[in-house]
């Protein structure tokens, strides 16, 4: 018998140090490092590689007992379902990795994730390991593709496995008359149903394999994306649940089961997530008489539903063309500390996981998923518009008078991103392309009669109408198809809107510290003049509802002369005064032309313009 290692004559601290050393451990117990139990790259590049420190569990029994617990107890691990290894028969079983770790691994084990299927990418590391974004978000190259560098180190190629129960997009053909589609569509559901029972064994043998965890220790994920159009689809997601009761008590349990947000996959997802923990449902107790929310004074019901998902945390909605939907924003300094904790509350999951804390992507805002963790605000499902009449009224009412919306004309995240741009506006390489405003609408028009219903125009009582920094040619002029457009709903406006109660702020956003070089580029001095004549355009369409009674009107504008002449810093911070005054005066001829006499009033008496909106913090960068 050989003798002792000379490292367990130090004392256990000292292992240990020396293990954190070597890289089995963080020396930041809040940045657990992540490592892929199938060996893949996370893509990390501040912490060590498993290579590091292998040798050192292969060194002797004491210490890779020592070494293991310390690895399997301060970091994050993965497993990603191998579907290769059903079609490939050397490869191991798709699960294999989780089967090799001992009992007393398992046993030391505190964060797993496993990936049984995933349409999106669940997780991404970018720069130094640290988050970066769920690939769901539009990357708008060229016709508006999910940006598949992300996705190159979960996905060979920057592929993603299709959703479960799913139809292969590559059926082969059939030979024979094609008469039998009928049986070829069961056929093919039965496919569907037989490869998800596969995953689904393979699944529930490594919920066994979990039972040898320490009971109130393990924080579990699971994704499981799923076609949410298959008529299985909410049977397989109770079967993706049913062998969590399999596994001792978990500290914490975050869910996904599809991609997208589905309401019904939704419900199994947040169901599973208090089964799992045991939260207990609320007790039930007979209110003493029949008095419910419908029979309450209105005034009452809507101070009721103002504490509902109806109002936002920080009283903001964003909508914008390209991303088809509510979004919004949080960060603003400037509030009151108790208003600021409240907003901090209902942080998003893009700006209170940015660091390597991240686990994933279990955001119900994005998917049909389910965490404690996510506090994403989300548009208010259906539940309280399908009471009855009188409480979808109430709930209309709240949403849009309660709430400021800011309509931005392409993308709201970053604004200055246009999909017409293309890869030059990423390069900029070359000369700058000449283009006419694209688009046959703003968005603001496509909101205003698309999206809102017209009874509730009446409702509304602040509107931000944002318009990304274009290029020279590109902003919006006289005559053009959107221009014409927008002047049209205008004056279909005037007797639907309730112009004595609303504000509009219209807005020509500058450029900020990641705006493209091409933003700033010299221009000249036809270019200010365009840029110019575009700015009285938009300010002049809005006058029809000063005439109406605006009840208040506020403009920001960029003076175009910032970027005329020379282009060194220099230059332009000895002009900064000066511009700063062209800016003044372009605001001031633009109130006082909308609000017409009434413009001394905005400020009379001390009044204040309201405080800048949220999604200026993200735009320029102000962190």
């Amino acid at each position: 018998m050989g003798e002792p290692s000379p490292l367990l004559r130090l004392t256990p601290l000292v292992r240990r140090r020396i293990y954190r050393f070597v890289g089995v451990a963080p020396w930041d117990h809040q940045q657990p490092h992540k490592f892929d139990l199938q060996g893949h790259d996370t893509g990390t590049t501040e912490q060590p590689k498993p290579s590091t420190f292998h040798g050192l569990l292969l060194s002797c029994r004491v210490i890779y007992s020592e070494a293991a617990a310390l690895l399997y107890s301060a970091n994050r691990f993965f497993l990603h379902y191998d579907h290769a290894s059903l079609v490939l028969p050397d490869r191991p079983g798709p699960l294999a990795p989780l089967f090799a770790l001992t009992a007393a691994s398992l046993a030391s084990l505190t964060n797993l994730t496993i990936v049984l299927n995933q349409a999106s990418c669940h997780h991404h590391f970018g720069f130094g390991g640290y988050y970066s974004r769920c690939c769901l978000e539009r990357n708008e190259i060229g016709s508006g593709l999910v940006a598949s560098w992300l996705c190159e180190k979960p996905h060979a190629g920057g592929h993603h496995d299709l959703p479960l129960l799913a139809p292969n997009p590559i059926k082969p053909k059939r030979d024979g008359d094609g008469n039998n589609n009928h049986t070829d569509t069961d056929t093919d559901t039965d496919a569907q149903y037989a490869a998800a029972q596969l995953v689904l064994a393979a699944w529930r043998s490594a919920a066994v394999r979990l039972s040898y965890i320490t009971s109130g220790c393990l924080d579990l994920g699971l994704v499981c994306d799923i076609d949410p159009q298959h008529e299985r689809a909410i049977e397989v997601a109770r079967s993706v649940i049913t062998p969590l009761t399999l596994i001792p008590q978990l500290k914490d349990f975050h869910v996904r089961l599809c991609k997208t947000r589905d309401p019904r996959l939704q419900e199994v997802a947040q169901d599973a997530v208090s089964q799992v923990l045991r939260i207990p449902a609320a007790p039930y107790s007979r209110p003493p008489t029949r008095t419910t929310l419908t029979s309450l004074p209105r005034e009452l019901r809507l101070r009721i539903l103002e504490y509902t998902d109806l109002i936002t945390p920080s009283r903001e909605v964003t909508w914008s063309r390209q991303d088809q939907g509510y979004v919004i924003f949080y960060r603003d300094s400037q509030r009151s500390a108790p208003d600021r904790e409240h907003r901090e509350q209902f942080s998003p999951c893009l700006g209170s996981q940015l660091t390597r804390t991240f686990i994933g992507c279990f955001c119900r805002r994005r998917h049909a998923a389910f965490s404690l963790r996510c506090t994403c605000w989300a548009p208010p499902g259906p539940g309280l518009f399908l009471v009855c009449r009188a409480l979808c009224q109430d709930a209309e009412f709240t949403f849009y008078s309660g709430n400021h919306f800011i309509i931005h004309d392409y993308k709201a995240d970053p604004c200055w991103e246009v999909p017409f741009l293309g890869l030059w506006g990423r390069s900029q390489q070359g000369p700058a392309p000449r283009y006419d405003y694209p688009s046959a609408r703003f968005a603001a028009s496509q909101f205003l009669r698309d999206v809102i219903p017209p009874h509730c125009l009446p409702y509304l009582r602040f509107l931000e109408l944002v318009f990304p920094p274009y290029l020279p040619q590109s902003w919006p002029r006289a005559g053009q198809p959107a221009m014409q457009d927008w002047l049209a709903t205008v004056d279909w406006l005037r007797d639907k809107l309730n112009a004595p109660g609303l504000t509009i702020r219209l807005v020509g956003a500058d450029i900020g510290d990641f705006t493209p070089d091409v933003y700033s580029a010299p221009i000249t001095v036809s270019d200010v003049n365009a840029i110019t004549r575009s700015y009285h355009e938009l300010w002049g369409s809005l006058k029809p509802l000063g005439d109406n009674g605006l009840a208040r009107f506020y403009a920001h504008f960029q003076s175009p002369w910032r970027f005329f002449g020379e282009p060194q810093y220099y230059h332009r911070v000895a002009m900064f005064p000066w511009l700063d005054a062209q800016s003044q005066e372009l605001k001031e001829t633009a109130e006082r032309f909308v609000m017409g006499d009434r413009y001394e009033e905005l400020y009379a008496d001390g009044r204040e313009e309201p405080h800048e909106s949220f999604w200026t913090w993200t735009h320029y960068a102000q962190y």
